[in-house]
């Protein structure tokens, strides 16, 4: 569905304001920093013509970009970390990932999943009209190709930005 001229601008202002609460490393706290509600549409979803798990998708993924740019030794440390968490044995490298190891592929991707879901948590207490998203449940209602398509773009931005 296309947006009209205001709503797109709504989306903007919105995604730019959780770029910037991404850049400075304040997610936990968004529901603290300042900026203009009325044009929020994590505040006011009824502002888009679209289902508020999507305007929720199109807000968190540019975040995850920020916060995340590149497929780099650090994010494969967290990978790493993240799988030692889960009493893992399992480990990726970079060069894995770069020859498309389907194991650590699927580590990658769920790392990512992991990280939109938390910024779905992030959200649901960003306002008093905030929604409350899961990737597990948005899947069960239809959402799953919506879901992998964002994920997908995740991995190919985090990829070729080296």
């Amino acid at each position: 569905m296309a947006l009209t001229p205001e709503q797109k601008s709504y989306l903007d202002y919105t995604i730019s304001h959780f770029e910037d609460i991404a850049r400075q490393n304040r997610f936990p706290e968004n529901s603290s920093i300042q900026h203009d509600t009325e044009q929020c549409v994590i505040c006011h979803p009824e502002l888009l013509p679209l289902d508020p798990f999507v305007i929720y998708l199109e807000v968190i993924i540019p975040s995850v970009k920020v916060r995340r740019p590149r497929l780099d030794q650090t994010l494969v440390d967290e990978i790493n970390n993240d799988l030692a968490l889960i009493g893992s044995e399992e480990r990726v490298s970079l060069d894995d990932l770069h020859c498309g190891d389907a194991a650590a592929l699927e580590h990658w991707r769920g790392w990512l999943r992991n990280a939109v879901d938390t910024g779905l948590e992030l959200l649901s207490v960003h306002s008093v009209s905030s929604g409350e998203f899961n990737l597990d449940e948005a899947e069960e209602e239809g959402w799953g190709k919506l879901i992998n398509a964002k994920i997908e773009e995740l991995m190919a931005y985090q990829k070729d930005s080296r």
